[in-house]
């Protein structure tokens, strides 16, 4: 084989140190097969995936989405399902929302056929609002119950939770049921948003104490602002950070990158303005390692220092995985996300 001239060897390598900027991305709307309102979505490989929403709805593909099969799920209809996790084809938890019991995890080993409640809330004035998971380990959080945000934890994909101490929140200040994002975490880490009264990004390492709180920089209101979303930075460089108020979901929205120091300690930095509310964040960590937000007014991609918009379709959860996932909003609206390197 010829070598390569050392013009197309620049290319080359500048294409494998930039492949981030030169990915394309198509988002290509799916048949859900039903009308809910999806805000839970998660993307287990490039086959299968599962999608939560309104009226104890649960769907799950297995082949890449060309077929979404509503799965039997608990609630008769009633639950409002904002957030599922997902291990496999076969095993995920799904969270739903309300006031006091009516906040309540479920979870199922074989594809849906049945499920097992392994978590209620009986703090009459909690509220659960999204999950998280890095392996076996999981966080979930709640509206704050006695001053602080309740914050339950499991060691064994979700079978069982214990609750642990929460971050402080003041009078007013809540999270948001939006995307299943508003909480992130890794082996050591734990990263919550909240919004209202107060905007804050509350940080917590395994060994360095409490808490650490810093001010989001988001917009904050009554009832309506704040952190929606949260996601790994890729390259295990912080996080990402994105919301804004729904209720003015097609102003500027926000988003800041969040890193932690060597003392534990959370700093912020602000980025563009997305061009609307976002309530839902994911970046890849492969090689195309991008980052999407997602919200009522459309899908952007953060590139090079800016904000690129892919569809103008309206979604309320994100989730990528390889070089792909999936997002899933309003009516029922499901779309494919596919990422390809385009060499020089």
């Amino acid at each position: 084989m010829r070598p390569a001239s050392p013009t197309r060897l620049a290319a080359l390598i500048l294409w494998f140190a930039l492949g981030p900027a030169l990915a394309q991305v198509d988002v290509t709307p799916q048949h859900s097969g039903v009308e809910v309102s999806l805000r839970g979505i998660a993307a287990v490989n490039a086959q299968v995936a599962w999608a939560s929403g309104e009226k104890s709805t649960v769907l799950r593909t297995i082949d890449g989405g060309r077929h979404w099969q509503r799965v039997q799920a608990p609630g008769d209809g009633a639950l409002d399902f904002r957030d599922v996790e997902a291990f496999d084809a076969n095993t995920a938890l799904i969270m739903s929302i309300g006031k006091g019991d009516a906040s309540r995890v479920y979870r199922t080993h074989d594809g849906g056929a049945h499920w097992t409640q392994v978590l209620r809330n009986h703090a009459v004035d909690g509220f659960f609002d999204c999950m998280t998971f890095a392996g076996q380990r999981g966080w979930l959080m709640g509206d704050p119950v006695d001053g602080r945000f309740q914050v339950y934890a499991t060691t064994d994909q979700g079978r069982s939770w214990h609750p642990v101490q929460g971050p402080k929140a003041d009078t007013d200040e809540s999270a948001f049921a939006a995307s299943g994002t508003c909480i992130a975490g890794d082996a050591r880490t734990r990263l919550i948003g909240s919004g209202g009264a107060r905007s804050r990004l509350s940080v917590f390492r395994e060994g360095d104490g409490d808490w650490q709180q810093i001010d989001s920089t988001m917009t904050r209101s009554a009832s309506s602002a704040g952190v929606f979303g949260l996601t790994p930075w890729p390259h295990g460089d912080g996080w990402l950070a994105v919301g804004g108020d729904y209720r003015r979901e097609s102003e500027p929205g926000n988003a800041v990158h969040i890193t932690v120091d060597a003392q534990g300690r959370p700093h912020v930095q602000a980025l563009p303005a997305p061009p609307g509310f976002r309530s839902g964040a994911a970046c890849l960590s492969t090689g195309l390692h991008p980052c999407l937000v997602v919200g009522p007014s459309g899908i952007d991609r953060w590139d090079d220092g800016h904000w690129t918009s892919l569809s103008k379709q309206g979604y309320h959860a994100i989730d990528l995985v390889g070089t792909g996932g999936w997002a899933s909003g309003p009516g029922g609206h499901i779309a494919r996300i596919e990422l390809h390197p385009t060499p020089p």
